[in-house]
């Protein structure tokens, strides 16, 4: 979880700009790019699963993964306002640094690029 963590609090700070918004809700914003990454990257484990057990799910059960793991997702974050903890225990520690920023946002370009992998490997 700190790893989740880490990573919602660099997007996150990315649009809260320590309270000046560069948009209205950058929880919002945060969570959205994070969880629909994330959610994306399961498509990486899905062309594993292909790829060793030749096991294709259908379509409806790789949509009720994306769906489910974004509410948990949404609970996770947004449960008591999650959030706001996560920025300030993580704000101005160690994972408060330009190192992990970079490897956060990698992870979630790399979310985005795995479903046009998935979709080309599938869709030939």
């Amino acid at each position: 979880m700190k790893i989740l963590n880490i990573l919602f609090f660099h997007v996150y700070n990315a649009y809260y700009k320590d309270g000046n918004y560069s948009n209205d809700i950058p929880h919002l914003t945060a969570y959205g790019i994070v969880a629909c990454s994330l959610s994306m990257l399961f498509t990486s484990i899905l062309l594993f699963t292909f790829a060793l057990l030749d096991v294709k799910l259908a379509k409806i059960s790789v949509i009720i993964l994306f769906v489910g793991f974004l509410l948990l997702l949404f609970y996770y974050f947004f449960y008591e306002k999650k959030y706001a903890t996560i920025y300030n225990l993580i704000k101005d520690s160690k994972w408060d640094n330009f190192r992990f920023k970079i490897a956060s946002w990698l992870i979630v370009i790399l979310g985005f690029v795995s479903v046009v992998v998935y979709s080309y490997l599938f869709n030939r």
